[in-house]
């Protein structure tokens, strides 16, 4: 093991892992060494993980371990929260001359890095979903919680040297529970440095329609009434709605979408072809904002799509992205937005919306390459 490397990332999955979060952190180390010939080490485990996009190759120095507990029960789960991310912190800390990124993923990491780095190591929180709070989304069960609260005081113990957070409005919440006017790094997670659209039509699209598309998790965080209001509304002679779907409301969605015309179920769609969806669907309920920003409406307009979503005006996605989208919100009638949104979408006005994402992509780009920049200084 080499313990000089500048540059630790600890992360519960990477590639050839297809997870989302670990191929933003593969972007950046990519970046690190192509632009910089810096070198980082990732320390992470070898646990699976269910949709994403096509594996990818690893780079930088990978440092792996196996999951002690197999299975997919509440107390596997929990239990391999805490080993991995106790490991994680473990692993790192030979790396005492290191800048060390400590991600959110798996949960509880950050409340070990807190406990284990504390103000002894150079490290700083790269935030996509945050825990404890993920665990206890409804402010009520929060304040009752006896254990929420002993992890919440754990978790934002020790502040970080630096943030990195999905956008401006999740940054402005971990200031808030910080108690601190923390430095951050805006790197909205979804833009990738040099995407390529795939210019092969798949064969699931259908010239004429409206293409709708849901692609990726449908879990706690996300709106199963929402998707089922859209799939209501769906006109097969006018619209195609594409359902990529895994996570805990999966199997009720498929199954009410099952044998609807206008409907395709697939397995999925590659991130250089989404570009072939004209509006993307994604949800977040109100609990969730700043706890989690779905990657997706992200994805979707840095390759020059639009979205619908489905969540709260003040979350991330909103605020990054809403020239190239609509919104509906939670706390209004779902059945009567989704019904008014399709009694009037057409396809100039999602061209309308398309010529938007050119500018808007420009600004996300600009945070990336800004994060990867500010990251590079710090290392050196």
């Amino acid at each position: 093991m080499d313990s000089s490397t500048p540059i630790v990332f600890l992360t519960r999955h990477y590639p050839p892992n297809p997870n989302i979060n670990g191929e933003s952190i593969l972007d950046l180390v990519a970046y690190l060494q192509n632009h910089h010939k810096i070198t980082s080490t990732i320390i992470t485990t070898k646990a699976d993980f269910t949709g994403g996009n096509v594996s990818q190759k690893a780079v930088g120095n990978v440092i792996s371990f196996n999951q002690v507990f197999k299975g997919n029960n509440k107390l596997t789960r929990l239990l391999n929260m805490l080993i991995e991310g106790y490991r994680l912190v473990s692993k790192a800390k030979k790396f005492k001359n290191s800048l060390i990124i400590v991600t959110s993923s798996p949960p509880l990491l950050l409340m070990w890095a807190s406990l284990r780095l504390k103000k002894n190591y150079r490290w700083a929180f790269w935030a996509f979903d945050l825990f404890p709070e993920g665990f206890y989304v409804e402010k009520n069960k929060r304040k009752k919680s006896f254990l929420y609260r002993i992890l919440f005081k754990f978790t934002y113990k020790y502040i970080p040297e630096f943030l990195i957070t999905l956008g401006p409005k999740q940054a402005e919440y971990l200031k808030i529970q910080y108690g601190s006017e923390i430095e951050h790094l805006n790197l909205p997670c979804g833009i990738f440095k040099d995407q390529i659209k795939d210019s092969n039509v798949p064969n699931w699209h259908r010239n004429g329609r409206l293409i709708f598309g849901y692609c990726g998790r449908l879990g706690e965080a996300h709106n199963p009434e929402f998707l089922k209001q859209v799939i209501d509304h769906i006109n097969p002679n006018k619209h195609l709605l594409i359902l990529v779907l895994y996570g805990t409301h999966s199997e009720e969605i498929l199954k009410y979408a099952n044998g609807r015309k206008g409907i395709t179920i697939i397995d999925r769609v590659p991130r250089n072809q989404l570009h072939f969806i004209d509006v993307h669907l994604a949800s977040l309920r109100e609990e969730w904002t700043h706890i989690a920003v779905p990657s997706k409406a992200v994805s979707a307009i840095s390759i020059g799509s639009t979205f619908l979503f489905c969540g709260s005006k003040s979350s991330d996605n909103w605020h990054l992205l809403k020239k190239c989208g609509w919104i509906i919100e939670e706390n209004r009638s779902i059945h009567n937005q989704v019904k008014e949104f399709f009694e009037t979408i057409n396809m100039e006005e999602i061209k309308s919306k398309r010529s938007n994402s050119q500018s808007v992509v420009s600004i996300l780009e600009g945070m990336v390459s800004h994060t990867y920049e500010s990251v590079a200084i710090k290392v050196k």
